[in-house]
């Protein structure tokens, strides 16, 4: 299908490349305090010693060498070495080793050709690669990984940074049952690994702003378990696209921290996963994890996980999830399995482990499901669950205290038990309040909108503004960085500041996923009381001639159609949103569609001189195949997709009915500068709807 809609292009992504482009500028093999430079140019007609105008031109003069403290290896842009890269010897504290490019160009390429690894360092400590383009590819999969670190002897290891790196095309397991079941663990993109209980942890592993993308059995992982845990564990600013499995998973770890990373599409791309289970970003067998700022999206069905967030068997202490945000994923927000799955019973023993969930965001992300149960308690607080498509499904029935989130669904269900307390959360949309949350609200809570960076907010109104129960070691801060008082009732959900009543752009307000690819349509769906879980097939508007990010002229309006990829949030369920739009003309166009031949409705458009002027919203129904309402066709296509279980449905068919996509033109005054436009009051689950995906101003 067209890339756009399915890309792997990020700017975080983007960013790393282009680091790759003018880095290393020694000339020689000179040494200094800080090491000596070597280079090596794949591309040169002859060996040579490994100075800059002698390089050596294979993978092989680079490995024979030993390398020391401060000493750098450079790979030369734009070209290609086959094989492994698996330079001897260590860098020290304060000293590392180094990996780069030098001279202009693309980022050099290590193509292990399906070797276990295209980059790999064993049993070495302070040694920092970046900057290169590493890829594995075979015509067979097997437990293959783009760069591997391993400890496989007793003595501890450390310093190790993995930072700027692509890492694609890596044709790892992507099978977690049967015989090989354990290649999947140790398969991605980077794996840091510890060979047998006796290997040595290693102090220090930095992975940090590396684009992973077609990689079998997923993106980063640390892997397997020794007696000590690896400590001063980061892995940030990494962007994950399409990769055959989990997204991050971190093993064996003393307070990791992993934040500020994106993992979309996963289980997909040019391995995807075969079988049995995966998630998003998660920790096994560690203690105190913490994971924040991050966001998984569009996971493909597993057959029980496939959610964003998971505590893992033996994780010990706090395992935290703030500030992270999660949409469309097949298997819903979070999964426990903190002693052990329903799978591998209590494989490690009970943990004492106390799960804090806060200040997350979610959309069509409403599944929180136990596979197994542990001593602790799950302290779940002032997140935002929005999801018009799917229910709320909650099956943590013991030890449980559930304070001050807003739950916005068609329906849902929460488990009580021993230990469950309920208390000042919202339920909305068709969502009966539990009988012992005796400060339930149950109004509308007047959600702006959505997107990761000024998503549902409250606006001014909100039964939800500084309502909530006062939560003692809060974090101090929202999913927005706003401060959250100790001792104050704050508000509900993941937003602390005031109502929110500025105009915002309307990428900012898309609240539901109303595109999906074809090999990906779990992602989302129009809200209806019979949760259908249809949309648009992003592939069959593409070959209409819609494609994504692109400008097209229906009637005289020309307007940018879906500007993100698909399964994200793409239009608004008109709800009373304030949409900026600003421009003189003589027509407004308004491209979308009705749900359940939803009628006209009444909005407001806003001037810059402060005046105001009513129109009428009236879109045709998705379903019809001729207009209503003075409406243009814009595109029609003969199949919509759907998905017709809430949760981790693995067949997400093609529905053949016809897929109508529509434009309202509303006539503006002649002088008068347009600089808002609030549409029609709403509910945001209601199946009777009007949907909006794009507004332009027309002359």
């Amino acid at each position: 299908m067209n890339s756009f809609g399915r890309t792997t292009t990020s700017l975080l992504g983007a960013a790393a490349l282009v680091a790759g482009l003018a880095l290393g500028t020694g000339t020689g093999t000179t040494a200094s305090a800080t090491g000596t430079s070597y280079f090596l140019d794949c591309s040169a007609g002859s060996a040579g010693s490994g100075t800059q105008s002698s390089p050596w031109n294979s993978l092989s003069g680079a490995n024979a060498h030993v390398f020391g403290p401060g000493d750098t290896l450079s790979l030369k842009a734009g070209t290609t070495c086959t094989g492994t890269l698996q330079p001897q010897g260590s860098g020290a504290a304060g000293q590392p080793a180094s990996i780069t490019a030098y001279g202009t160009g693309a980022a050099p390429v290590v193509d292990g050709a399906g070797a276990t690894a295209g980059v790999r360092l064993v049993d070495q400590s302070y040694w920092t690669v970046s900057d290169l383009h590493v890829k594995n590819d075979a015509s067979d999969r097997g437990l293959r990984d783009g760069v591997l670190v391993e400890s496989t002897t007793s003595a501890h290891k450390a310093g190790i940074v993995i930072t700027g790196l692509e890492v694609s095309d890596t044709s790892g397991w992507g099978d977690k049952t049967g015989a090989n079941a354990p290649w999947f663990s140790a398969s991605a993109g980077i794996v840091v690994k510890v060979s047998g209980t006796g290997a040595g942890h290693f102090d220090g592993i930095t992975v940090t702003d590396n684009h992973i993308h077609d990689t079998g059995g997923g993106g980063i992982k640390l892997a397997g378990d020794t007696s000590t845990k690896h400590t001063s564990v980061r892995i940030a600013g990494n962007t994950i696209d399409e990769a055959g499995g989990d997204g991050i998973v971190v093993h064996n770890s003393a307070s990791p921290l992993v934040e500020h990373n994106t993992a979309t599409d996963l289980g997909l791309g040019k391995y995807p996963f075969v079988a049995g289970n995966f998630a998003g970003m998660w920790p096994y067998n560690s203690s105190n994890p913490t994971f924040q700022y991050n966001s998984v999206g569009g996971s493909k069905p597993s057959t029980f996980d496939a959610t964003a967030w998971d505590c893992d068997i033996s994780v010990t202490g706090t395992c935290t999830y703030q500030y992270n945000y999660s949409y469309g994923n097949a298997g819903g927000f979070y999964l426990n399995c903190v002693s052990g799955c329903v799978s591998n019973p209590a494989s490690a023993g009970p943990s004492t482990t106390d799960v804090v969930l806060r200040y997350n965001v979610a959309v069509d992300d409403c599944r929180l499901v136990l596979s197994s149960g542990a001593p602790g308690t799950h302290y779940i607080y002032n997140n935002t669950f929005y999801c018009p498509s799917r229910p709320v499904v909650d099956t943590i029935g013991n030890n449980k205290v559930m304070k001050n989130n807003i739950f916005v669904a068609p329906s849902g269900s929460f488990a009580t038990g021993s230990g469950v307390v309920l208390d000042s959360n919202v339920y909305y949309g068709g969502i009966a309040a539990p009988a012992g949350d005796t400060h339930a609200v149950t109004t509308d809570p007047r959600l702006t909108g959505d997107s990761a960076a000024k998503g549902l907010r409250l606006r001014s109104g909100s039964p939800a503004l500084g309502s909530g129960a006062v939560i003692a070691d809060n974090g101090g801060l929202d999913f927005f960085g706003h401060a959250v008082p100790a001792t104050g009732s704050p508000n509900r959900g993941a937003y602390q500041g005031d109502g929110a009543d500025e105009a915002l752009p309307i990428t900012s307000l898309y609240n539901e996923t109303g595109v999906t690819a074809d090999d990906n349509a779990t992602a989302g769906g129009h809200a209806s009381a019979t949760l259908s879980g249809r949309t648009f097939s992003g592939d069959a508007l593409e070959a209409a001639g819609l494609t994504p990010g692109r400008q097209v002229t229906t009637a005289g309006v020309t307007f940018t159609w879906h500007p993100g990829r698909y399964g994200t949030p793409d239009n608004i369920h008109a709800t009373g949103q304030t949409v900026a739009v600003s421009g003189t003309g003589s027509t407004l166009g308004i491209v979308g569609f009705a749900t359940s031949n939803a009628p006209s409705a009444q909005g407001t458009l806003r001037f810059s001189d402060g005046s105001t002027q009513a129109f009428t919203l009236a879109l045709t129904d998705w379903w019809n195949t001729s207009a209503t309402n003075g409406n243009t066709l814009v595109k029609q296509v003969s199949h919509q997709n759907q998905h017709d279980v809430a949760y981790n449905d693995a067949s997400t068919p093609a529905y053949n009915h016809t897929a109508s996509l529509w434009l309202d033109k509303i006539a503006l005054p002649a002088g008068k500068q347009l600089t808002s436009v609030t549409l029609p009051a709403g509910t945001g689950t209601s199946g009777t709807a009007l949907h909006v995906f794009a507004m332009a101003v027309a002359p």
